[in-house]
């Protein structure tokens, strides 16, 4: 589904915590992390449990929440990147708190003032990070994703993850066009869009327009293959104007 404001580039509002800025184009070429920041946000329970299959099967797969501040406390690096993504994000500093897994939004940790930033914080902690995380991915122009079953049958469970793995590796073996061929595709589209303007652009938008010019493409081809004689019951065009898959 495509989320108008992300498609304009308005912010969108995360309950009353804070609002979520679509990065354009030119934020995420600009930045040479923008691809950790978008990867450790939107890290799934799924990608998290596949990961860890593979390691020490002793050690208890964590949330993507605790995942992520067991990353912060524990390596320098990403404790920098989580803290610019989330400053390009919501255009907001946040103070991270492991110990009590909270992290507040609206203030560094060097300006913390427990005396007045704790009373009415505005908190992402376990409870909202789950819809915090889809929300991000819907800037970005990505599927949403499904909260995890805790009942799910572990014989489904393993027969998923084999089917992950294996689209994974398709996945690799067929990698699609990397963004500056998408970026010169869409300026070839003929609706305004050049090397001067397309950076203004909403990122997620062009996951979506081209998404949206595929449909297209696709049925104008069939429609073609009708008028020069192509079986009816075999050649079905789908009107192309129609949520995307």
């Amino acid at each position: 589904m495509i989320n108008e404001k992300v498609f304009l580039g308005y912010p969108i509002s995360f309950k009353n915590i804070c609002k979520l800025y679509p990065p354009k184009v030119n934020d995420v070429v600009n930045d040479d992390e923008f691809a950790k920041y978008q990867s450790v946000f939107t890290m799934s329970q799924e990608e998290l449990d596949d990961a860890y299959r593979n390691e020490d099967k002793r050690i208890k797969t964590p949330t993507p929440f605790i995942y992520l501040l067991l990353t912060y406390h524990s390596d320098e690096k990403m404790k920098s990147i989580i803290l610019h993504g989330f400053k390009k994000f919501i255009h907001e500093s946040v103070t991270i708190v492991p110990e009590l897994e909270i992290i507040i939004v609206g203030i560094d940790e060097e300006h913390l003032d427990p005396d007045k930033d704790l009373v009415n914080p505005r908190l992402i902690d376990k409870s909202n990070y789950f819809e915090f995380q889809n929300m991000i991915r819907d800037i970005m122009g990505m599927d949403r994703v499904e909260p995890p079953d805790p009942d799910e049958d572990p014989r489904v469970a393993r027969i998923k993850a084999k089917t992950r793995y294996r689209e994974k590796l398709k996945a690799k073996k067929n990698m699609g066009p990397k963004l500056g061929t998408l970026l010169a595709a869409i300026c070839c589209m003929g609706i305004g869009l050049n090397p001067l303007n397309i950076g203004e652009m909403s990122y997620a938008d062009i996951v979506w327009l081209i998404g949206i010019y595929q449909q297209k493409e696709s049925y104008n081809t069939d429609i073609r293959a009708l008028l020069a004689g192509a079986d009816s019951k075999k050649v079905k065009p789908k009107y192309w104007i129609k949520n995307l898959k």
